[in-house]
């Protein structure tokens, strides 16, 4: 369009409603965070309940159904300490968030607290996921900056595409230029952007290993094995007491994916997570941002968000 910037033919277009799939945008950037946009369909959604297989150990304990997601975004990255920081800061966190973070604020990987009660990056120069959160920190932040997070369906189908493939690349075993995963120690993320290798179908980074990713939903036994083949746009279980990962206790727990920068190759599958009370961080406990569609369309109409890949 002549006198007419791609980015004001985009915003006009997304702002009328009724955007197809197509019209979307591929990647955008909203409030310093990029994402990319996952398409409406189908796909196999690994839950637990399955039998074990002779040709795929990996996938013994889980089951694939057959799931329809509406459209949405996701972030290209995982949660940044950068965007930690400035949540932190903020008039947006409550005294009992920061009262949890005290605990791990000493030794955090990517944030540490000062005695002042100030947050600042362990290593500026690198673009290090945010870790050390508990559910609670990573779902205020997210709602801080605008956003959500993921429910499991969305991370699944973001990491996986439409096959029904073991890692967020594909099925060939790992190396570290895959995936951040065996390197021991009890800080050792890398940045977000680091292994354009281990990217998903839809290029998102990050999916295995580095630091775990808080999703939605709470961890129901029950929710996974009434899901069946047909279902569209499944939302977060509701709680039911199941035993923590993180204290050992019985108890409502969230859901984490995509495994540690310590986890085995075996935890670093699509098909893995484990559990945590809403309240209880660790030092590789992070996140990852969600927008739906309906809030990108409006943020590119008001010129809050900016066109990255059309």
């Amino acid at each position: 369009m002549k006198g007419t910037s791609l980015f004001a033919a985009l915003a006009v277009a997304l702002a009328a409603g009724g955007a197809q799939a197509g019209d979307m945008p591929r990647e955008v950037e909203i409030n310093g965070v990029e994402f990319v946009h996952i398409p409406a369909g189908w796909f196999w959604h690994a839950v637990p309940g399955g039998q074990p297989t002779a040709d795929n150990l990996l996938k013994s304990a889980e089951r694939d159904v057959k799931v329809w997601l509406d459209g949405f975004y996701i972030a290209k990255f995982e949660a940044r300490g950068r965007d930690f920081v400035r949540f932190m800061a903020s008039g947006g966190k409550t005294a009992a968030l920061e009262a949890q973070y005290e605990d791990g604020a000493a030794n955090g990987c990517s944030v540490r607290r000062d005695q002042a009660g100030g947050y600042f990056l362990t290593r500026p120069e690198d673009d290090l996921p945010v870790t050390h959160l508990s559910w609670q920190h990573a779902d205020e932040m997210a709602r801080w900056l605008g956003f959500r997070l993921p429910t499991e369906a969305e991370w699944v189908k973001a990491a996986r595409g439409q096959d029904r493939r073991t890692w967020p690349w594909g099925d060939e075993y790992p190396d570290d230029t895959f995936a951040a995963y065996e390197g021991g120690a009890p800080c050792r993320p890398i940045a977000v952007d680091a292994l354009p290798n281990g990217r998903s179908p839809y290029g998102v980074y990050g999916m295995a290993g580095n630091a775990y990713e808080y999703v939605a939903d709470w961890y129901n036994a029950d929710y996974y094995a009434a899901l069946e083949d047909g279902a569209r746009n499944p939302r977060p279980a509701t709680a039911k007491a199941a035993r923590s990962d993180t204290t050992g206790q019985m108890a409502p727990v969230k859901v984490l994916k995509g495994g540690r920068w310590a986890s085995v190759a075996v935890d670093t599958t699509i098909q893995s997570r484990t559990t945590a009370e809403v309240d209880q961080g660790f030092r590789c406990y992070g996140t990852r941002f969600a927008v739906d569609e309906a809030v990108v369309r409006t943020a590119l109409a008001s010129g809050r968000a900016k066109v990255l890949a059309p």
